[in-house]
């Protein structure tokens, strides 16, 4: 019978699949090591892109607060002009407004009143005078309350007396001219009852 030594063949084989085993293990590292350092490198190039991206966010940011401080003091010079003109606007409605009162109470006054002093103090008037009768006196209380300029007439004073042997009223009112604000809020409201009638 023919004996086939087979040790050396098998020792070749495990020789050769150690071999391949190893070069597999190798091969699987290399690999590995290659997936982790592609990794590693587009992680890398992400992360320069975000910090290059966050950079050029904290510039903007800080762009856009100079342009919101900007417009803060914009803001703030609108409302300091507006202020500015909404008082030139008081000093031009004021330049006629003792034209205007006078004018009002000019066409107030009954042909049987004489004023003899008038007294303006922040939008209070008195007035003091004579007048023929009571009823002249009255005729001019109406004519004030009617005047769009005027509001709150009182009397403070009446009484009787004698100037040339005549005897007459002698009277003192007070009132109150309305601003031009006031004076709008009162015709709007005016209007708004008119409308709803």
């Amino acid at each position: 019978m023919i004996r086939i030594n087979l040790i050396p063949h098998r020792a070749a084989f495990r020789q050769q699949q150690i071999i391949e085993y190893i070069v597999a293990t190798v091969a699987i590292v290399l690999l590995a090591i290659g997936i982790v350092v592609l990794v590693d490198v587009v992680h890398t190039s992400s992360l320069a892109e975000l910090k290059s991206e966050k950079a050029s966010l904290v510039a903007q940011n800080r762009l856009l607060t100079k342009k919101i401080g900007e417009l803060r003091n914009l803001d703030s010079l609108r409302q300091d002009v507006e202020g500015k003109l909404a008082i030139v606007d008081e000093l031009q409605a004021g330049r006629f407004r003792s034209l205007t009162t006078l004018t009002a109470i000019a066409s107030a006054i009954p042909q049987n009143i004489w004023l003899e002093d008038f007294n303006d103090k922040d939008g209070v008037i008195t007035l003091a005078g004579l007048g023929e009768s009571s009823q002249a006196l009255a005729n001019f209380m109406r004519s004030l309350e009617a005047s769009e300029w005027f509001v709150d007439v009182s009397l403070v004073n009446d009484s009787e007396v004698l100037v040339e042997n005549q005897k007459v009223r002698s009277f003192s009112l007070t009132f109150r001219r309305l601003t031009l604000a006031e004076k709008e809020v009162l015709e709007k409201a005016k209007q708004e009852a008119k409308d709803e009638s």
